[in-house]
Parts: C-alpha cells; sequence; structure tokens
C-alpha cells in the first residue's frame, strides 16, 4: 500500500479484515511516524502504546479466528486530548464539570 499513512480509514480497515497489514504492524507504522513528527509539531500531548500494542495484538489474533469487532476493527487512532479516557491526561475544563 503506498502512503499507508494517508489511507482512509476505510482502506486501512479493509486491508486488515484482507490480511493484507496486521494491526500490530499498522500500529509500529504510526508510532514511529509520531516519535519522528511530533517533537516538532507537539499534536500529541499523551500516549499509551502499551495498551495499544496489547490491543492491536489482540485485534490480529481475533480476526484470525473470524470475530470481528466492528467497522473499525484493528484501526489504531488517536483520541482528542479534550475528550475524557480513563487512565489519559485530559486538557478539557468546563464550569459544567464542577
Amino acid at each position: 500500500m503506498n502512503n499507508l499513512p494517508f489511507q482512509s480509514a476505510t482502506e486501512l480497515t479493509r486491508a486488515i479484515r484482507e490480511k493484507q497489514i496486521g494491526s500490530a504492524e499498522l500500529l509500529e507504522i504510526y508510532i514511529e511516524r509520531y516519535e519522528r513528527l511530533n517533537p516538532r509539531l507537539n499534536a500529541i500531548v499523551d500516549t499509551n502504546f502499551e495498551n495499544a500494542r496489547e490491543r492491536a495484538r489482540q485485534a490480529d489474533e481475533v480476526l484470525v479466528k473470524g470475530e470481528n469487532w466492528g467497522p473499525l476493527h484493528g484501526l489504531p487512532m488517536t483520541i482528542k486530548d479534550c475528550i475524557e479516557v480513563v487512565g489519559m491526561h485530559s486538557t478539557w475544563e468546563s464550569p459544567l464539570s464542577d
């Protein structure tokens, strides 16, 4: 797949389902991009690569067994830091949250 990081979610999930690439392999491509580009961009404020690697490994394993977790099965993603996620830093603050 040419320009893999720029493929759409639809194209990437199809490639995962068709076993053209594994979730763990795709995740490592994005982690490498993060490590190379984020120091300059400072676009991602927090990471949890350990958990992401475990979930990607699980996604690959269950796909082999014929299981599917849904339309985004195995797709690496970032979550905006204003959305609260257990165990992750959030930069979101609102008077309504008090």
